[in-house]
């Protein structure tokens, strides 16, 4: 299996996961909340093991040592939605280039 812990800026384990299920390119992705750190957020990884942060705390700030929850996308895939339970905060987020998320 994949190991999540430990890899890259990541120091603790992942929450909530969920997998591309699109086919529409040969892209797939795990997208994965972690928390139990100074920088709880949500993050990706493709088939070739490189990971993506769609947002993080900062350490020390407003959301530092919050779980991070919610983990969801729109029925389109064009939004992702994340949260902090703790300071009971949803971000909706998109991407740039308005493309749904693989």
């Amino acid at each position: 299996g994949s190991n999540f812990h430990g890899q890259g800026s990541f120091n603790a384990q992942p929450d909530q996961i969920i997998k591309s299920v699109h086919d529409h390119d040969d892209r797939k992705y795990i997208y994965f909340t972690e928390e139990g750190n100074t920088a709880p957020g949500a993050h990706a990884r493709d088939g070739e093991g490189t990971y993506y942060t769609l947002f993080r705390a900062i350490p020390g700030g407003r959301f530092s040592g919050d779980e991070t929850v919610g983990i969801a996308f729109s029925p389109d895939r064009k939004r992702f939605y994340c949260g902090y339970q703790e300071e009971g905060v949803l971000f909706e987020i998109t991407r740039e280039d308005g493309q749904m998320f693989n």
